[in-house]
Order: C-alpha cells, then structure tokens, then sequence
C-alpha cells in the first residue's frame, strides 16, 4: 500500500462529525505523499502542513500516522485511518484528541474529519476541481 499512496490527492467530499463540509471550506486543495514525506497545499499552492509518514499494521481500518515538522502540526503526530481503493482515498482522524479513530463513524463528544480524496491528474490544478473520468 505505501508505494500506491504516493503522489498527489484532491478531496471530493468531507464531514466532521457527520456533518458535511463544502470543498471550498477545507483548508487541504492538495495532499501529496512520497517515499517518506506527505505536503498539505492550501486553495493558493501554499504548502501549509508538512512532515513525514508512517503506516500502521494491517489492521481494518488502516492507521497512519501523520509525523508534522511544518504548519499547525509541527511536532504533533496525527493518529489516523486510511483506506486506499484504487483511485480513492479516505483518511480519517480526530481534530481534538490525541487518539487513532476506531472506525470511520464518530463516536460521542468525538470531532471526527472524514476527507474522501481522489488521485489528482497531471493536468489539475489546486483549487480546481478534480476532473470527472
């Protein structure tokens, strides 16, 4: 799975706690993964969150945490989930605790964001939206 994480993805959809985010409302236009690092662009091409990855065990849903060395996480690790099919790509993580989401619905008192994102092409740009293919 990690070899086909990398490259860059554009959310199609988000919720936190259930309720349901505009695109244009999430601060993420761009995630991007490599080897080792993930970036974070903003709806400018900011880079406005970075640092490095590590995936989790095989478990269902998958964790991955999110190492930051750069933005509003910087020296925070983000416990999150992942699930990867094909071309889609979900991760999910609390926005308050420091603690891994047991699955993808929100739990009581919990501040759970849920971003669905797509493999972006070459031809997209941030901000814009994601072809329909």
């Amino acid at each position: 799975m990690e070899r086909l994480l990398e490259g860059s993805w554009v959310p199609v959809a988000a919720d936190v706690s259930g309720q349901i985010l505009e695109i244009g409302e999430l601060r993420v236009a761009r995630l991007s993964f490599d080897a080792e690092r993930y970036e974070i662009m903003d709806h400018t091409g900011e880079v406005v969150d970075a640092g490095t990855w590590q995936l989790g065990v095989l478990d269902n849903p998958r964790s991955i945490d999110l190492l930051g060395n750069a933005g509003p996480n910087a020296g925070r690790r983000v416990l999150a989930i992942i699930a990867l099919d094909g071309d889609r790509l979900c991760l999910g993580y609390d926005m308050e605790r420091d603690q891994r989401p047991s699955g993808w619905r929100c739990e009581p008192d919990q501040l759970l964001l849920n971003i669905t994102l797509v493999r972006a092409t070459e031809n997209e740009t941030v901000g814009a939206a994601p072809s329909a293919e």
